[in-house]
């Protein structure tokens, strides 16, 4: 198949060799069943982190594998493989509003007010008032449209990966940040986060948002589980890894979902600042 419109297939894409993002090894064991589309995820043999060790290059991140558009080819996909769990899926979306996730009420719960980052900020910010709303965003079309509710609240959005937007704000110039189904997508999520704890303030707050895949339901559906999607999901979380890579960069590490962190297709997290 051809990504985005048709104009970058598979093969196409130029891909770069990856090791381990949390504790740098390069032997890994490929995972089984967990293989689609000629993309295969590993599983690391020193720490046992899971993740793709070969990733698109940012480019294509940025136009033919753009989020908005993997989201569609994926909800299709499941749709023709499972018609009836999709179905039920959409028919029951209702339920998600119950207990949809606002990011900047969790932030909120850390941070009371001052310079907010969101880290692939998308397109819908509804951003409290006692916020200054910052964005970094690969997809340069969601880029520019945030830009505009931004800068009329006194900030602005950087159209660039995530560390070449970190690095063009001053040390210790953020309250808090958000990175809310962003850090899965990254294909350097430890040089990242080492870049965060500059940007951040000392007891300044990231809420990470990521799948969680020490799910039960990840253990039953395997690939197809929600969480896996090849080739922009690059790196798999569970509450071990995503300590480990947290507390190695200088942060303190809390599970904001710790009661249902078997049952939870996300994580919820607090990374602070020590």
């Amino acid at each position: 198949g051809s990504w985005g419109g048709g104009t970058m297939a598979f093969d196409d894409i130029t891909r770069v060799e990856r090791a381990c993002p949390v504790c740098g090894a390069s032997d890994h064991t490929p995972l089984e069943g967990y293989s689609r589309n000629g993309w295969s995820a590993v599983e690391c043999d020193r720490c046992g982190f899971v993740y793709l060790n070969e990733a698109p290059v940012y480019e294509a991140l940025s136009e033919a594998l753009a989020w908005t558009q993997q989201f569609e080819k994926e909800k299709k996909r499941r749709k023709q493989k499972a018609p009836v769990v999709a179905w039920i899926d959409q028919k029951t979306r209702w339920r998600l509003h119950m207990f949809r996730d606002d990011e900047w009420r969790y932030i909120n719960e850390k941070i009371p007010s001052g310079r907010v980052l969101d880290v692939g900020c998308g397109r819908k910010n509804h951003v409290p008032a006692e916020f200054t709303p910052f964005g970094i965003e690969i997809e340069k079309a969601t880029a520019e449209a945030c830009q505009i509710e931004m800068a009329e609240r006194g900030g602005h959005v950087v159209h660039a990966p995530a560390l070449e937007g970190l690095s063009q704000f001053e040390d210790s110039f953020f309250d808090g940040m958000i990175m809310r189904s962003y850090l899965e997508h990254e294909m350097k999520p430890r040089e990242v986060l080492e870049m965060a704890h500059k940007k951040l303030r000392p007891g300044g707050v990231i809420y990470v948002k990521v799948p969680n895949w020490g799910t039960l339901n990840r253990m039953v559906r395997g690939i197809d589980w929600c969480g896996v999607r090849f080739p922009d999901h690059l790196n798999y979380f569970d509450v071990k890894s995503m300590r480990s890579l947290a507390e190695s960069v200088g942060f303190r590490f809390e599970l904001k979902n710790w009661g249902t962190r078997l049952t939870n297709d996300n994580m919820h997290t607090f990374l602070t600042r020590v």
